[in-house]
């Protein structure tokens, strides 16, 4: 796992160099902490498997580059499975890859939702407040005329 971990920094700045991505676009992509991201690049940290695997997905990298798994090996290898069988099991992978970044996808929206949600929930209550406090002085300024006109 070691050996997988240390080709991480390189992979991830090839993906951040070719995507063209700053830090701040890497972690609202994959919703992992820029200063986690920030440490990763600079290899001041040695980060777990997971967070690896979902920045690089969230990237567009691919984890069997990453590790450098080669399904062409492995296909001459096994010589008993189909031309046929092995574009189906590819065809199948691919799939299954753009449905994780299709969940990852729908998750960084949900939270980007709920986070506008928060943000337009904490304005209005702010309008809510700052309206009630004019009206209160309005009604004191009112009030404390009507008690001047009347002495």
């Amino acid at each position: 796992m070691e050996i997988i971990l240390d080709k991480a920094k390189d992979y991830i700045l090839a993906l951040k160099e070719a995507g063209n991505f700053t830090s701040e676009d890497m972690a609202n992509i994959s919703g992992i902490p820029i200063q986690t991201i920030r440490n990763i690049c600079s290899g001041k940290h040695e980060a777990k498997f997971a967070t690896v695997a979902k920045l690089v997905i969230s990237l567009g990298g691919d984890l069997n580059e990453l590790i450098g798994y080669d399904k062409k090996k492995e296909i001459e290898v096994n010589s008993t499975v189909s031309l046929k069988e092995t574009y189906e099991m590819r065809i199948a992978d691919i799939i299954k890859s753009y449905e994780l970044r299709i969940e990852d996808m729908k998750t960084f929206c949900e939270m980007r939702v709920a986070d506008t949600q928060k943000y337009c929930e904490a304005r209005i209550a702010d309008a809510k407040r700052s309206f009630e406090e004019r009206l209160a002085d309005q009604k004191e300024m009112l009030l404390s005329s009507n008690l001047q006109s009347k002495y």
